[in-house]
């Protein structure tokens, strides 16, 4: 056998006795079940130095990337049903299946390199193929960005390499250059490792595809142990996943509700009685540890940096100009309660808080650059890369405010550090976080979720939360209280009615005067049960007096309305 036969297939060494030992075949040579088996594992070492990338340097990783551009491919009644059945918990199941998509894409690519390089060598007419080499990571890297950036992205409305994603094209490169030269290192590293060589001197085909089937399990089990240890870590790292909300609620009890009048005239007047402090009832003011959270980011929130920060406002403007945070804080700062609730609360939910916010006035700030004739809408940008707009009489209502304090403090990262929007009467969509950016517009900007098949008004449904009792809940026959929350956005409240006989009748509960006219209104309506099943149910009634809406719809796309209700037993 020649030098060249022996390195094109198996080698040979003379034993003592002069018997050849055959010797198993580079990992690059046997099966391609082995070769995909060392693609998993090394797919999994480069999602794993992303994952650190984007936590220790802040590195956006592609599946963050590429996934934000995809959920605007995702047909509407598709994004309904997952958001029904999953909540927010949907984000973080539709961040994991791109990770996978972008592994298993990342593996195929890798296994397929090296029968296309042996051809290409043979194209040549070279009969031994050099060793796989640090050459080789770079090609495979290289094409790996190219598939990304010239072709996927491209297809998604990314732009040539990437240059409509968040943050360019450059971000796009160093983003998919981390995970993807990776990978490829450690794939070298796996072709080029001999596997262990069998015992038999006539070692057969049979031999090698049995080796090749021990190396593939081995493989794989070392790939799922590293997966799931990589699972783990990001679960601590993620501030996404530490703040998981959980699935919603199943539906409540059946309700018979009869003419449900849509205002009533006169409106009622607020009746703020004896308040009794209730175990279970929401506490008034929100802290922030337990502020709700929702972010777009699939991954991470921008940590900004506070020293560097500048607020931008141009646009339709006499004189652009921009506020660092100390400029913005020293402003006349205005203080007021105010609530916050997200668009894709559910009937009862707890995507809504209440907290005292300090900033100041959004219409301050716009005017002093000089609002431009024909300016007829906000447009806000943020440093995530999500943008929407505000009508321009949303923008310079005097309750609208650009805030950098809660409750005292300055703003969490995760609740828009170093400043946010605060404006009256609308979902939380609308009150961007992480403000970089304020451009006076001439009118017809689409936002971010509007992109996406949300509403574009984003006008708060006026809704009443039950918080305790709970569904199911077992109770003596003794006296209790029916306790919640009701709010309206801008609206207030006037009245709270409670039902416990499914929706027939309606008396009214007790209102706790309200911090302020833009916060929900704690109310709780005291009770003395005799045995028996009871379903409950609340509504409220704002200042003008407007009903709650008896209609069930889901958030999708501008709210939920309907009634809370529970079903509870009475011994």
């Amino acid at each position: 056998m020649t030098t060249e036969e022996q390195s094109a297939g198996e080698r040979q060494e003379e034993k003592p006795d002069g018997k050849p030992v055959v010797s198993v075949r580079r990992w690059a040579d046997l099966g391609v079940g082995v070769r995909f088996g060392a693609a998993v594992l090394a797919v999994v070492c480069g999602l794993l130095a992303g994952l650190g990338a984007r936590y220790f340097f802040g590195i956006v990783t592609p599946a963050e990337l590429f996934g934000d551009r995809l959920t605007a491919l995702v047909p509407l009644p598709l994004f309904e049903r997952l958001l029904a059945t999953f909540g927010s918990n949907a984000k973080h199941l539709y961040f994991g299946a791109v990770v996978v998509g972008e592994g298993v894409l990342t593996a195929l690519v890798g296994t397929l390199y090296w029968p296309l390089r042996g051809r290409l060598f043979a194209r040549l007419g070279r009969a031994v193929h050099p060793a796989p080499s640090l050459l080789d990571a770079v090609v495979l890297t290289g094409v790996l960005w190219l598939l990304a950036a010239g072709l996927f992205a491209p297809l998604i409305g990314g732009g040539l390499f990437g240059v409509a994603l968040l943050g360019g094209a450059g971000t796009v490169f160093i983003s998919t250059l981390i995970p993807d030269a990776v990978f490829a290192l450690v794939l070298i590293r796996l072709v080029e490792r001999p596997a262990p060589a069998p015992t038999a001197a006539n070692a057969t085909a049979g031999d090698d595809q049995r080796i090749a089937r021990r190396t593939l399990l081995r493989q794989t089990g070392i790939a799922v142990a590293v997966l799931g240890g990589g699972v783990v870590l990001w679960q601590t790292l993620s501030s996404a996943v530490s703040n998981l909300i959980g699935l919603p609620a199943a539906s409540g009890p059946q309700l018979h509700l009869g003419n449900v009048p849509s205002k009533i005239i006169p409106p009622p007047v607020p009746q703020y009685g004896p308040w009794t402090a209730v175990r279970g009832q929401t506490p008034e003011v929100t802290a922030e540890r337990s502020f709700y959270y929702v972010s777009k980011n699939l991954a991470g929130d921008p940590q900004v940096d506070r020293a560097s920060w500048r607020l931008e406002i141009g646009g339709l403007v006499d004189a652009p100009y921009a506020l660092s945070y100390e400029q913005l804080s020293a402003l006349p700062a205005v203080e007021r309660y105010h609530t916050l609730e997200c668009i894709s609360n559910e009937v009862g939910g707890d995507l809504m808080s209440n907290g005292l916010f300090t900033g100041v006035a959004l219409a301050d700030v716009l005017n002093h650059a000089g609002i431009r004739p024909g300016a007829s809408e906000l447009i806000f940008r943020a440093a995530d890369g999500y943008s929407d707009s505000l009508h321009l009489s949303q923008a310079i209502d005097a309750r609208s405010l650009i805030v950098y304090l809660l409750n005292g403090e300055p703003l969490a990262q995760a609740h828009g550090f170093p400043a946010r929007l605060l404006i009256p009467g609308l979902y939380g969509m609308k009150n961007g976080k992480w403000l970089t950016s304020l451009q006076l517009g001439s009118g017809g900007y689409t936002g971010y979720w509007e992109q996406r098949g949300w509403t574009r008004e984003a006008r708060i449904k006026m809704t009443a939360r039950l918080d305790t009792p709970h569904d199911g809940d077992l109770l003596l026959a003794r006296p209790t209280f029916i306790a919640g929350v009701a709010y309206s956005g801008a609206g207030g409240i006037a009245q709270v009615d409670v039902s416990l006989d499914g929706g027939q009748t309606w008396q009214p509960a007790n209102l706790k005067r309200p911090l302020g006219s833009l916060t929900w209104v704690l109310w709780e309506y005291p009770w003395q049960p005799t045995s028996g099943q009871y379903v409950i149910a609340a509504r409220a009634i704002d200042l003008d007096g407007n009903v709650q809406s008896p209609a069930t719809a889901s958030p999708l796309p501008d709210g939920a309305s309907g009634y809370d209700a529970i079903s509870v037993t009475v011994r």
